[in-house]
């Protein structure tokens, strides 16, 4: 299978089952590094993709800690806390190794002498120059520029990090750990049933998702970050107009713009009431291109994916994202809509996000990725 996104997309959840099974090996690096400073509290700082695999793991990362987890964007970070928080264990995040703004900020920790970790998915990009202190957090060669693998991957690697931390300092029981490791295993297990119905669905409303135009996507708790990813992967593959809302804001003026062309999306997972699944059905008056993930029983309709597993909701971003992910890779595909317009090309030359040697890093680790594959 050709390595584009559907195939990382395909192999995520059994990576993630890998992951999980060496998961004391795949974090005793940056344990280590955690528990043996002074710091307690940690701010996670990311852009893009990682961001949100940021944004989806809190939740999980707050209830397996005694301590205050912060998740920033650079420029927040840059522009608002960087003073407060400068007393916190950081991590800063780039999957590709090549982002600038991390650079810049990791420039500015080092003249200011302040430690910090880098999670990467490319040992080899730019910003290994600028740390000791780098981890990648066992995505391994993804070689495409629009993450996918490295999503999920990075929020299982954050769970398990909290994990590990939590079990080793004593605060999390024998009990906990183990329940919480099940509670992942099954999440990977979803991931696959997940992207199989995802498919499914995709055959089924083939001629809806070609046509789709605007899009709304509408998810609660950990899984407004799935639908702040969702609308980025539509955005960038797509290229399609697409916002993201938590359910009670999206019914409270952004609902007013609905008219029947709209595609609406929502991921009813870990809810304890019938809430969302009410404003789904109050949509379904106006546009019928409406979607749903649900691991509730309600009465099953065209265009759901249902999850006949409830997990708790700070796990269920593990799979939740597969359905967006996979409508960008096979969607975009089938249109042959990758390429941007003309001109883009100019305004990326001028504001470009990652380094200069980025094209010739992504060519390098395609080529050791192709080494390895062939012994």
């Amino acid at each position: 299978m050709e390595k584009d996104m559907e195939y990382y997309i395909q192999v995520s959840g059994r990576i993630m089952k890998d992951n999980l099974d060496k998961r004391k090996s795949l974090t005793k690096k940056i344990c280590d590094w955690y528990l043996d400073q002074d710091k307690e509290d940690i701010c996670l700082i990311a852009s893009g993709s990682s961001l949100n695999a940021a944004y989806a793991a809190r939740p999980f990362l707050l209830k397996y800690s005694k301590f205050d987890i912060s998740v920033l964007s650079t420029v927040e970070y840059l522009d608002v806390y960087r003073e407060r928080e400068k007393n916190r264990f950081t991590i800063l995040i780039s999957q590709s190794g090549c982002s600038t703004n991390i650079i810049e900020i990791m420039r500015g920790l080092n003249k200011e002498h302040q430690p910090f970790v880098l999670l990467t998915g490319n040992e080899n990009g730019s910003a290994s120059r600028y740390t000791d202190h780098l981890v990648e957090y066992g995505v391994g060669n993804e070689t495409i520029d629009y993450v996918t693998l490295g999503y999920s991957t990075l929020i299982e690697f954050l769970m398990l990090m909290i994990l590990e931390i939590g079990f080793q300092k004593r605060e999390i029981s024998d009990q906990e750990y183990e329940t919480a490791v099940s509670q992942i295993r099954n999440a990977c297990e979803m991931q696959e049933l997940c992207l199989m119905q995802a498919k499914e669905l995709v055959q089924k409303r083939y001629q809806d998702l070609l046509c789709m135009g605007k899009a709304i996507l509408v998810g609660d708790g950990a899984n407004l970050a799935t639908v702040r990813e969702g609308a980025l992967k539509f955005q960038e593959t797509l290229k399609v107009p697409t916002v993201y809302y938590e359910s009670e804001e999206f019914i409270h003026g952004p609902d007013m713009q609905l008219t029947p062309d709209y595609s609406v999306f929502f991921i009813d997972c870990g809810k304890t009431s019938d809430r969302l699944y009410d404003i789904y059905k109050a949509t379904l008056l106006i546009t019928e291109h409406c979607y749903m993930i649900t691991d509730q029983v309600h009465d099953k309709r065209d265009g759901q994916i249902w999850i006949p597993c409830r997990l708790p909701a700070e796990i269920t971003p593990l799979y939740t994202a597969a359905l967006f992910q996979y409508i960008a890779a096979h969607v975009t595909k089938e249109k042959n809509n990758f390429t941007c317009h003309p001109l883009f090309s100019r305004m990326e030359q001028a504001v470009s996000p990652k380094t200069e040697d980025y094209d010739r890093i992504m060519k390098e680790k395609l080529e050791r990725s192709r080494r390895e594959e062939n012994g």
